[in-house]
């Protein structure tokens, strides 16, 4: 309710274009209220579902670092693919793009396994569901194993940050670990607690280009010396950029203006907004290795 009023109370001050808000359901509030008054937005969401004609997203959207991170896959020569997915709506999004894109590249799924929070909570429900998509035959007493093969080249994780955590120890027990088969996960993985994850160790994931970081953080430092920048800081910076090159032109040619297809080079990296609000967006792969994570393709310059 505060943010309808908020943008209702922008609409009375004569607002040309409003910048914000980050999450899907605030923007779902705010843009009935800026399409009412034909006003441009520019969102911080990363879900692309929120996109339309004079809205645009500016966020990271998981769907195009899957698109990165399955591209590396097929270039490296990895036929084999899994989606372990995660029964939200987010997990589902990514699982249902990644088969369509799978399908693209001439690749049949192997295996999808969407996990219930039920699933996730029940230890013995959660093993027997892994053990099932890992295709797990435990060896006979007599049997010495000296490879163990996976039955896939490459996992994809579709879930946030703590299915991650909940499910790749157990999919490394079953013998589907980082060491023979590649973990594919979003920019999610981050952060420490799943870069010091043994079972992720080697798992790789797509992120916004750091080439400009140290220019970036030297800036802010200068501006705000005792607080660090956050997740979105590059995003709002950008999104002030590029409305301050509208001011200079007519706004009947700001469409024009935002969507060009030169794009734009900035601190969150090279990015382009597409007249059907969504963006494409340059990223870099890292891997996970001894706690850290180190670029392994960095990405292109420009879009």
């Amino acid at each position: 309710k505060a943010i309808a009023q908020a943008a209702a109370k922008a609409m009375q001050n004569g607002t040309d274009i409003i910048i914000g808000p980050l999450f899907s359901r605030s923007v779902e509030q705010v843009k009935q209220i800026a399409d009412f008054n034909a006003i441009p937005m520019i969102v911080f969401s990363n879900n692309v579902n929120v996109a339309g004609a004079q809205r645009w997203v500016m966020g990271y959207l998981p769907e195009q670092q899957l698109d990165t991170l399955l591209g590396f896959a097929v270039a490296e020569g990895r036929e084999r693919f899994a989606i372990l997915a995660e029964d939200t709506d987010f997990g589902k999004r990514l699982a249902n793009h990644a088969k369509t894109r799978l399908q693209e590249f001439g690749f049949k799924t192997e295996e999808i396994a969407i996990l219930s929070a039920d699933d996730l909570a029940d230890e013995a429900m959660l093993k027997r569901k892994i053990r099932n998509f890992a295709r797990y035959k435990a060896p006979s007493d007599d049997e010495e194993v000296l490879v163990i093969e996976s039955p896939y080249d490459a996992v994809v994780f579709a879930g946030g940050p703590s299915f991650a955590l909940r499910t790749a120890p157990v999919l490394a027990y079953y013998d589907v670990g980082p060491d023979n088969s590649l973990y594919l996960g979003t920019a999610l993985w981050n952060q420490n607690q799943l870069l010091s994850e043994p079972s992720l160790q080697g798992g790789i994931f797509a992120k916004r280009p750091s080439v400009a970081d140290p220019v970036f953080e030297e800036s802010w430092a200068q501006v705000w010396p005792h607080d660090g920048s956050g997740q979105l800081a590059r995003l709002g910076f950008d999104a002030m950029a590029l409305v301050s090159s509208l001011t200079e032109i007519d706004r009947a040619d700001w469409t024009a203006k935002i969507t060009n297809d030169s794009g734009f080079n900035g601190y969150s990296g090279p990015f382009r907004l597409r007249n059907n609000g969504s963006n494409v967006r340059a990223y870099e792969i890292r891997r996970i290795w001894a706690g850290k994570s180190d670029i392994i393709q960095r990405a292109p310059g420009k879009i």
